[in-house]
């Protein structure tokens, strides 16, 4: 119990500290862009599951449009996270031994930067602890309340991140290498816990089946085999910075026992199989050129336990523990908290420019941005950021042919709607296309950029009648801002 109690204080204050590190920061184009898209909650967005973005809104509403309130839960997951690994090796190793292994997920630097950053990365560990946690004591007293906490940790990554899509599938390879593990295929327990996930899945399949199955587009079979073996040293870099030169060689020297053990090790399989899994994965994620930050960061922390039952004199302890606890501070240190660079004073300054031009209340003057980072940036900090019209962004990014992020399957200023149908002896409004017209035609924008006038993109430049030049805004971190009035809208010409 007194062990308990220190390991929940100490998370309570580590918790504290990033929340404190984290209050200076400027509020990364990222953070902006997943608190814009979750501020209109779904199953799934642009990039991916939906679940992160919700919970960057839920931080920005609580603590403001601000890196603090971006990453607000992170640092809780983390925590979490850190229980969930304690959990695990309990039962393993005893009580000293999961301590040990908290204490040394938390010297990871890839573990800190994503208590840091509202990526899906540490939400995904947290919930790959947890599974484990739940599926060793399901697989040693086949509990049913066990197995169904094993499902709701698989179902509850994979509204993170379909990296979680690999938990049950490395679960039941463990369970074939295994003879006593096999005959929990029998039990209801198990199949119950596929319910959950299965759902889940299901559900991101319906939403990709509604939007043009964007998350599976660029899966095609040529793109998923074509892999750069020219990334290897990039990749490996990145391996020892994320785990520290002092912390990847006993991660892998570990796993590589545990994998050559494993015929006599139970606990062996049950975290070798899948921290290889994970590992693999990573590999190919970096080989594709694809983010591997989440999979490494899964595949390290499955393989901590791994480290404690290694044979090890006191002094390789230390130095373990003393170095990777510096090259984690040094990290973090180097990251100096910068200005912001799209505040609501700057907002205001927009906001003024816009009701200054604004002669028709019905037709007011929409917002355009150069991309969906600083559309998003400008959007969290409205007045009001609900959505107008309905379902619409509150600043639009220039159009294009080219779909790239969630701002592709928001409504847009280009589109076409249905035209309503005209009364009898009316004539048909001649901006048509397809039986649609387009609300926005005559209608003028601000447009922001960093942009000079010479610029301009074509899909400013010929879609306006006019563009001018109304104002240059200089934003605390010294960014230009420029503001472009831009007067009758007439759609691109064909």
């Amino acid at each position: 119990m007194k062990t308990c109690g220190l390991l929940l204080l100490s998370l309570a204050l580590l918790t504290l500290l990033r929340w404190m590190w984290l209050a200076p920061q400027e509020l990364p184009p990222s953070g902006a862009y997943l608190a814009l898209c979750g501020h209109s909650p779904s199953v799934a967005y642009f990039d991916g599951p939906g679940a992160t973005a919700v919970g960057v809104a839920l931080g920005t509403r609580w603590a403001g449009a601000s890196a603090l309130g971006a990453a607000l839960l992170w640092p809780v997951l983390a925590a979490l996270a850190t229980l969930a690994m304690y959990l695990l090796v309990a039962p393993l190793l005893g009580r000293p031994g999961a301590v040990v292994a908290a204490v040394l997920l938390n010297l990871l630097p890839a573990f800190n930067a994503a208590a840091l950053h509202p990526t899906c990365a540490m939400p995904v560990t947290m919930f790959a602890l947890g599974f484990a946690a739940c599926a060793w004591r399901a697989l040693e007293t086949s509990a049913t309340g066990w197995w169904l906490g094993a499902g709701t940790c698989a179902a509850g990554g994979l509204l993170f991140a379909y990296l979680a899509s690999f938990f049950l599938p490395a679960l039941t390879v463990v369970m074939l290498a295994s003879h006593r593990w096999r005959p929990q295929f029998l039990e209801p327990g198990f199949w119950l816990a596929l319910i959950l996930p299965l759902a889940v899945f299901a559900s991101l399949v319906v939403w990709n089946m509604e939007h043009g199955w964007v998350h599976f587009i660029g899966g095609t079979w040529q793109t998923a085999t074509t892999l750069d073996l020219r990334r290897i040293p990039q990749a490996l870099v990145s391996a020892a910075f994320g785990a520290s030169p002092f912390a990847l060689p006993a991660l892998a020297v570990g796993l590589w026992l545990a994998l050559r053990h494993l015929p006599r090790a139970r606990t062996g399989k049950f975290l070798a199989l899948p921290a290889f899994l994970a590992a693999l994965i990573a590999a190919y994620l970096a080989l594709q050129g694809s983010p591997a930050e989440a999979a490494g960061l899964v595949a390290a922390a499955l393989a901590i336990p791994l480290v404690v039952r290694l044979p090890a004199p006191p002094p390789v302890i230390a130095v373990l523990f003393l170095g990777a606890a510096l090259w984690t501070a040094g990290g973090l240190a180097l990251k100096q908290p910068s200005p912001q660079s799209v505040t609501a004073g700057v907002v205001r300054q927009i906001e003024a420019l816009r009701s200054a031009g604004t002669a028709d209340p019905a037709a007011p003057v929409f917002l355009v941005a150069r991309d969906a980072a600083l559309a998003s940036a400008l959007a969290l900090h409205l007045p009001d950021i609900s959505f107008v019209p309905a379902g619409h962004p509150p600043v639009y990014v220039v159009e294009s042919p080219y779909a790239d992020s969630q701002f592709s399957l928001w409504p847009r200023y280009d589109q076409f709607v249905e035209a309503p149908q005209p009364r009898a002896g009316e004539a048909q409004d001649p901006f048509t296309e397809q039986d649609g017209i387009n609300p926005f035609l005559w209608r003028s924008a601000l447009y922001i950029t960093p942009q000079k006038t010479e610029d301009l993109p074509q899909a400013i430049s010929a879609a306006f009648a006019n563009n001018r030049l109304l104002a240059e805004i200089t934003t605390p971190s010294g960014q230009i801002l420029r503001v472009y009035l831009c007067s009758e809208y007439e759609t691109m010409p064909l």
